[in-house]
């Protein structure tokens, strides 16, 4: 796909999506946001040979937030019809991909680009990264998810802290509080995400997408509500052939007699 602000490869059932406005910081523009939609919504329909995402920005930063530009002079109408229309179309469908993402924090992750990486499934930092709900400094609150996403990981006190100082956290402090899974060298940093992404690919994706679905509504469900969920997809992937194959692959490299059909033992 051609996009003016993104970059979008595939390679070993991979795909890497790179913010794309590095003279900018790759601060999200009204384009940015429709191809981000765009982006997303193709990248569903290619559960065949996409079966994990990379999500990444190009130069200095991994995304420093809202391109403050498009809104100045903006109506408090037209702020509604845009976040609607624009932001949460995308939010949503990045939140909803069947496929496993992983963001690459290469540099600031700040406003809205702290939301996109919190909703991604994993996330791995740079050691240059930073991260920051930077949007009081502009006085407005958080969005694109964040005031959903961010409690749920580091906690309401913290969740608080985070949206009213607008403080920017490091890469050490992000790892110590959940925001991201670990931080490594800033060279390192895509080759460790693409290895991880690789091994989420080589994954069943029926079984991927059904662990994603459940756990993202865990946290409005009841007990029952979750052993229903569990119930009905556990029910359908016995179907599949994905998790015939990876039985059956589980099976001959530790024999049946060694280990439980789920590997617990």
């Amino acid at each position: 796909m051609s996009y003016q602000t993104l970059d979008l490869t595939v390679a070993d059932a991979v795909a890497v999506l790179t913010l794309n406005r590095p003279d900018r910081l790759n601060v999200m523009n009204m384009t940015m946001r429709d191809e981000l939609g765009h982006c997303f919504e193709h990248l569903r329909t290619r559960v065949d040979d996409v079966r994990a995402v990379v999500i990444t920005g190009a130069g200095t930063a991994f995304c420093a937030g809202g391109d403050v530009n498009d809104f100045d002079g903006t109506a408090a109408e037209q702020m509604h019809d845009l976040m609607r229309g624009r932001s949460h179309h995308w939010f949503q469908r990045l939140w909803h991909l069947p496929q496993p993402t992983v963001a690459a924090v290469n540099g600031t992750a700040a406003g809205g680009g702290a939301n996109l990486v919190l909703a991604t499934d994993l996330a791995i930092a740079s050691d240059r990264a930073r991260f920051g709900e930077t949007f009081a400094k502009v006085g407005l609150m958080p969005d694109l998810g964040g005031l959903y996403t961010l409690p749920r990981i580091v906690g309401l006190r913290r969740a608080k802290e985070l949206c009213l100082l607008g403080d920017l956290l490091s890469a050490e402090e992000m790892a110590e509080l959940g925001l991201v899974n670990r931080v490594v060298p800033h060279e390192e940093l895509l080759p460790a995400a693409l290895e991880l992404a690789g091994r989420l690919a080589a994954k069943p994706r029926h079984t991927m997408a059904l662990t994603k679905m459940v756990l993202n509504r865990s946290t409005e469900q009841s007990m029952e509500e979750v052993l229903l969920s569990e119930l009905l997809g556990q029910s359908y992937l016995f179907g599949t052939r994905d998790q015939r194959e990876a039985l059956d692959g589980f099976l001959r490299r530790n024999g049946s007699q060694k280990a439980g059909v789920d590997g617990a033992r």
